[in-house]
């Protein structure tokens, strides 16, 4: 039989409650950790809190990415505001805008304005 899966090892998911598990523990330790990366303000975690598990490895995976290419959440808003504003002259406004970004929408900005390749 051309379709039959006898005698084939059958591999099974690893769901995302399995993998939140497996490296941190729970669910409040994984938001522990994107909040430590994140710099929040108060009253994101108990926004994250209420994330499912596939988007807070995405947003920790995210944040880690943030972390290692800029350093910290401010310095990537103010490696993206330089590189939109080169005369130096950032709207309050627009630097209030860009602050409040997730890592994600940061770094693809970035690669907007800079011109990088994925």
């Amino acid at each position: 039989m051309a379709n039959s899966k006898k005698g084939t090892a059958q591999v099974v998911q690893v769901t995302p409650k399995q993998s939140v598990i497996k490296e941190f523990g729970t669910k409040t330790k994984l938001v522990a950790a994107i909040v430590a990366l994140y710099d929040a303000a108060d009253g994101s975690a108990a926004k994250l809190q209420q994330a499912s598990n596939t988007r807070l490895l995405s947003h920790h995976r995210n944040t880690k990415r943030m972390v290692a290419k800029f350093g910290s959440r401010a310095k990537a808003v103010e490696a993206i505001l330089k590189a939109k504003y080169p005369k130096g002259e950032v709207p309050q406004a627009e630097q209030a805008k860009v602050a409040g970004f997730p890592p994600w929408r940061l770094m693809d900005l970035h690669r907007q304005l800079t011109g990088e390749t994925k």
